[in-house]
């Protein structure tokens, strides 16, 4: 009897097993969404706002408390320079038969006239002709129409007290019987001081043309017949007695009495009188309202809407690129283009100040 082997049910057949075995899940195509802008949140721009009126008050305070002071540093050095080789060529040409050249024109704005020496508060600065707010960004200024340094009569220096190098910062610092020296290609002059005080100056668009100077009773260093004015501590005077001719031959130092910025009334008045015999007279210029240290230069503003705009563009690029960038990048493109626009503008709005600041 033969037996046939029947195939056991628990085997499977190559093609059942096959089909038996669960096929492994293809991975899942997840559809890639196009890119969307990332939205500023009102908290954000808030934050951007904030950092960006950051940056434009420590530009403003970077250019003028510490760029600033280096630039005039340099500037001063080079005045210095020039000065010194004048004075040297003067003093040759005085020791010749013709004698030294007699200037027959008064000083351009922005030429140096004198180098004032301070002893007590170690300044040694070059003043310059000119006491607006581009002249006295490079040094002390030499107010036109009143006398030359060393020469009869009032001669006015107006300094910044807290801006661009702050030369006249420590001039209430000064007391009496100290001394300045004043070297031009005249020669040298020994001032003394005679007081010292904080005074409110009153009415600055009074007597400020040659016209009205004359008219006053001097011009340039002139006497006239009212005395010579005396000021104390908290006086009020006006700007013809701080700036206006003198019988007596002094220097009157003049800068803001305050460290805020548009102060362009109380004023540090220092009043030196000449010690010795004063240089024979040279033209000088006329005062103009823009020359007395009291005013901002108003042809600035083109300047610094010019440096607002392009950092308002600027900002605006930020934005855009923080929206399809990452925040990191973004700054790193734009924040250049920022400070170079907030220096710029710092550079202009500084013109727009009292030239004393």
């Amino acid at each position: 009897m033969t037996v046939t082997a029947t195939p056991s049910t628990t085997e499977a057949s190559p093609t059942a097993a096959a089909t038996a075995v669960p096929s492994a899940p293809e991975p899942e195509r997840r559809a890639t969404a196009p890119p969307t802008h990332r939205r500023l949140a009102s908290r954000s721009v808030g934050v951007l706002v904030t950092i960006w009126a950051l940056v434009v008050v420590f530009s403003l305070v970077l250019v003028l408390y510490a760029l600033e002071p280096m630039f005039k540093q340099q500037t001063q050095g080079r005045l210095l320079n020039e000065y010194t080789a004048q004075v040297s060529q003067a003093a040759n040409e005085a020791g010749t038969l013709a004698g030294a050249t007699v200037p027959t024109q008064a000083p351009e704005l922005g030429a140096p006239v004198a180098i004032v020496e301070i002893g007590r508060i170690h300044v040694r600065q070059v003043a310059v002709e000119g006491a607006g707010s581009s002249q006295t960004q490079a040094g002390p200024g030499h107010v036109p129409g009143t006398a030359g340094p060393g020469q009869p009569g009032n001669s006015v220096l107006v300094g910044r007290r807290g801006m661009f190098g702050a030369p006249f910062a420590n001039i209430n610092h000064l007391q009496p019987d100290d001394t300045i020296v004043v070297t031009t290609t005249q020669g040298q002059s020994v001032y003394r001081v005679t007081s010292v005080a904080q005074v409110s100056i009153s009415n600055p668009a009074a007597g400020t043309g040659v016209a009205q100077a004359a008219a006053s009773g001097g011009l340039n260093g002139t006497p006239t017949t009212e005395p010579d004015p005396v000021f104390a501590q908290g006086d009020s005077a006006r700007l013809d007695a701080v700036y206006g001719p003198t019988a007596e031959d002094r220097l009157t130092l003049v800068t803001s009495a305050s460290m805020g910025p548009r102060n362009s009334s109380q004023a540090t008045v220092v009043v030196a009188k000449l010690d010795g015999t004063p240089f024979a007279p040279t033209p000088q210029g006329g005062r103009s309202a823009n020359q007395t240290g009291l005013t901002g230069d108003q042809g600035a503003w083109a300047g610094l809407l010019l440096a607002v705009q392009g950092f308002a563009l600027a900002a605006v690029a930020a934005v855009l690129l923080y929206r399809r960038f990452s925040p990191r990048s973004a700054y790193l493109l734009t924040m250049p283009a920022l400070l170079a626009f907030a220096v710029l503008g710092a550079e202009y709005a500084s013109r727009l100040l009292p030239a004393w600041t």
